[in-house]
């Protein structure tokens, strides 16, 4: 595919309005709607993340430059891979992982992960996945599906109360709306074939729909010999579902035991009270749930 013949930089133009953008300097977001709109960021951007991997973003739809590579999800991914590094074999399972930034960024840190089956149901995002992940050397699969605790169909939503006339969509903020007509595939974690049941490393990003998808992998998670869990708490995805991201730290703590730890601080954080009690509820968190005992024996099938 044509489209699909990256360029080993982006256009100057476009570097130059992401670094006035950055600075708050007024009209650089108008000139990046110009070069979106006028074709100029067509061709997608060939980045390297180091040790040995790289991405192509097509940055006409993620308009990732080189700082915002550098500097996505840092925090966390330090200290994500500190802990993987002590694991070996490890199988990554990333849900809602758009083009692969986050597997391969991780990868990169880590080398010990040798497979990654990363989940995107969105189908501009899921095509640049496969392109990424099919460049790699270690067995690596895309799958075109929404996951969560059942198989079906579905579609992806938008929270409508927060768009507005002058603010572009954002395919990040969307999320699964089960719906027999819905024109997507669910699925859920514990349907893997071939999954060894050795260390695992699972990323959720899905916009509400966590504890769902925990749900349907209470096996996978139960079974592994290590694990660790990273999901999202985010306020405004809090208040919009009703549920508090702590339930989503009960369901795996209920799996296997288990420690959390914020991301982005190395904050410890409990099951005993809210989640937004224990934490500021002005930002967004990243929790890493990780299993502090070997697998056992579970009820769960």
């Amino acid at each position: 595919m044509n489209d699909l013949r990256p360029s080993d930089r982006a256009p100057l133009l476009f570097r130059v309005a992401k670094a006035l953008e950055r600075r708050g300097i007024r009209g650089s977001s108008r000139i990046l709607r110009s070069l979106q709109l006028g074709g100029s960021l067509d061709r997608p951007v060939d980045f390297h993340l180091g040790g040995g991997i790289n991405i192509v973003v097509p940055i006409a739809r993620n308009e990732y430059d080189r700082f915002d590579l550098d500097s996505y999800e840092t925090d966390l991914l330090d200290v994500l891979a500190e802990n993987v590094r002590k694991l070996s074999n490890v199988t990554l399972i990333d849900v809602g992982a758009d083009i692969g930034v986050f597997s391969l960024k991780l990868l990169a840190r880590a080398p010990c992960i040798h497979k990654i089956v990363a989940f995107e149901p969105n189908s501009e995002g899921f095509r640049w996945l496969d392109f990424n992940l099919n460049r790699l050397g270690i067995p690596a699969r895309a799958v075109p599906a929404a996951v969560a605790d059942f198989h079906g169909k579905g579609r992806l939503a938008k929270p409508e109360s927060r768009w507005r006339a002058d603010v572009a969509e954002s395919h990040t903020q969307f999320f699964l709306d089960p719906c027999p007509e819905g024109n997507i595939d669910v699925t859920t974690i514990d349907s893997l074939a071939g999954l060894p049941q050795a260390d695992l490393v699972i990323k959720v990003d899905v916009e509400g729909g966590e504890m769902a998808v925990l749900r349907g992998a209470a096996a996978t998670i139960s079974r592994a010999a290590n694990v660790i869990v990273v999901i999202e708490a985010h306020p405004a995805v809090a208040a919009r579902t009703g549920i508090d991201p702590v339930e989503c730290l009960r369901v795996l703590a209920s799996f296997r035991p288990m420690r959390f730890t914020l991301g982005e601080t190395g904050a410890s954080v409990g099951t005993g009270r809210g989640f937004f009690e224990q934490v500021a509820p002005d930002r967004i968190y990243n929790v890493i749930a990780q299993s502090t005992q070997d697998a056992v024996a579970s009820s769960v099938p």
